[in-house]
């Protein structure tokens, strides 16, 4: 299994796609919506570990994509399981992280329209999180 650094720039794009895929695709339009995001994951990154890293946000996107796709077993179920509480309450751990991943997996996931069970794992997430 692939090792995501808790509240690291590969956690929060993780959660992004992880939200958009619970309508069963990640869109073209919500990976173009993501990359727009760019800047804001990478101020995310400078804001809390004080160095800006340049990365290629397009491979990583791929990467986490196809990380998603051969576990989309456990991750497309219609309620939280336990290995989802699990990763994702392990890799967003700090409020400001929480935060950037909930905004950014909305605006993404809202991009081809919000899915029920999107909005649905976005809600559960918002409210564990108690962010409104």
């Amino acid at each position: 299994m692939k090792t995501f650094k808790p509240n690291s720039i590969e956690a929060v794009i993780l959660f992004i796609l992880y939200i958009c895929m619970q309508d069963k695709i990640i869109s073209k339009e919500e990976i173009k919506e993501l990359l727009v995001t760019a800047p804001i994951l990478n101020k995310m990154y400078l804001d809390i570990f004080g160095e800006y890293i340049a990365i290629d946000l397009q491979k990583m996107i791929e990467e986490i994509n196809s990380y998603l796709e051969k576990n989309r077993q456990n991750f497309l179920n219609k309620n939280i399981s336990k290995f989802e509480r699990d990763l994702i309450s392990g890799l967003l751990t700090d409020f400001v992280t929480q935060d950037i991943a909930l905004l950014a997996s909305r605006n993404a996931a809202s991009a081809d329209g919000l899915h029920r069970l999107e909005n649905l794992k976005y809600k559960y997430w918002s409210k564990k999180w108690n962010i409104d």
